[in-house]
């Protein structure tokens, strides 16, 4: 019986001299925060004519930032809640999906396109509409300058 007990006692001793000698690490918090970043193909000053209310509508897109009309900034360097970016990206099929960081808040989906006008290519953006209740999705064209056009354009995917 006591055969037993030595050899329980050298293993807990074996074990315990194990754990001390392994060097746990714990994960260092990083100093370097990752900002979300707008893709190159967005960026830029985009506007919108609404036949409807005959305004024309902004976006302002930057390295960092998100900004439609009178609405407030997003920013990819504001963190929230210490855990989440305000603004989020993330790429769905063709189209970035712009959305509040750390919510399922959606602002739009966006991807860029070529159009000719005048037989000029201007860079522009099109952005996939989709509101609850609408039966079918549709497109809205938004445009580096206030651009009317008084005829249909001709869209490069």
């Amino acid at each position: 019986m006591r055969k037993n007990h030595y050899y329980y006692l050298l293993f807990l001793a074996a074990l315990g001299f194990g754990l001390f000698s392994v060097n746990i690490k714990a994960p260092s918090a990083s100093a370097h925060v990752k900002y979300t970043v707008v893709p190159k193909s967005l960026r830029g000053t985009y506007y919108h004519y609404f036949k409807k209310d005959q305004k024309w509508s902004r976006i302002k897109m930057t390295k960092y930032t998100y900004k439609a009309g009178n609405n407030s900034t997003l920013s990819g360097k504001k963190i929230i809640v210490k855990l989440y970016p305000q603004l989020a990206v993330a790429k769905e099929g063709s189209y970035y999906l712009i959305y509040h960081g750390g919510s399922d808040y959606f602002v739009g989906w966006y991807k860029r396109i070529t159009i000719t006008k005048n037989g000029k290519k201007i860079r522009a953006l099109k952005e996939l509409v989709s509101y609850p209740g609408i039966k079918h999705d549709y497109t809205r064209i938004w445009y580096p300058s206030k651009i009317k056009f008084t005829q249909i354009p001709v869209v490069h995917v």
